[in-house]
């Protein structure tokens, strides 16, 4: 029986916890090391994937980014988000990741939110990244094989649609309706809303 090997990912360098919060300019303002330059603000979030590389194996690691993503308002928004993320993609080009999850847009919001110009280049973003790139945030099944068909992606990551549909692959495959996604029971610390939803045939 073959053993897929765990593979971790970083989460906290995406919508808005502490390793991005390092990263934009717009909550950053730090001094030294760790601040300034993008080369400076990306420093953390570059030596702790580093470190988790060298514990867990660059093939075993993925990041996942949010460059658009506003949790802490629109303000925390980096003023250049495309270079900034441009030069951190291009630093992990060469580890040799597992993989690298990019937040289309506004985390569970618009993909394409307004207000940037130019437009966030998200194609661009993806060229600079030799390795397996995931995207997330809203795609419909049939977005999903047009982005990977595209040559967009290499992955899509679907989280709400699978909490409210523990059987989304085969509903996906049979162009199947989806169960509507109970917002209201999201984190309320019980089994309601989380692992209750009918199976096709249910």
């Amino acid at each position: 029986m073959a053993i897929t090997p765990f593979i971790g990912t970083i989460h906290h360098a995406a919508n808005t916890y502490l390793l991005e919060q390092f990263l934009r300019d717009s909550i950053n303002d730090r001094t030294g090391q760790y601040g300034g330059s993008i080369v400076n603000r990306a420093r953390l979030l570059l030596e702790v994937v580093g470190a988790v590389c060298q514990e867990n194996g660059a093939g075993r690691t993925g990041v996942r980014l949010s460059p658009l993503t506003t949790f802490a308002g629109s303000a925390a928004v980096d003023s250049n988000p495309m270079a900034l993320y441009g030069y951190v993609v291009e630093q992990f080009a060469p580890l040799g990741l597992a993989y690298l999850h990019v937040i289309e847009g506004e985390t569970a919001g618009a993909r394409h939110p307004e207000g940037f110009a130019p437009p966030f280049d998200y194609e661009a973003l993806r060229r600079r990244f030799p390795g397996p790139w995931m995207v997330n945030n809203g795609f419909t099944c049939e977005e999903g094989m047009e982005a990977v068909a595209a040559g967009k992606a290499d992955m899509l990551a679907y989280g709400r649609p699978f909490i409210s549909n523990p059987d989304l692959v085969r509903r996906f495959r049979e162009n199947a309706p989806l169960n509507e996604l109970r917002i209201d029971k999201l984190y309320g610390g019980g089994a309601e809303g989380y692992v209750d939803y009918p199976f096709l045939g249910d």
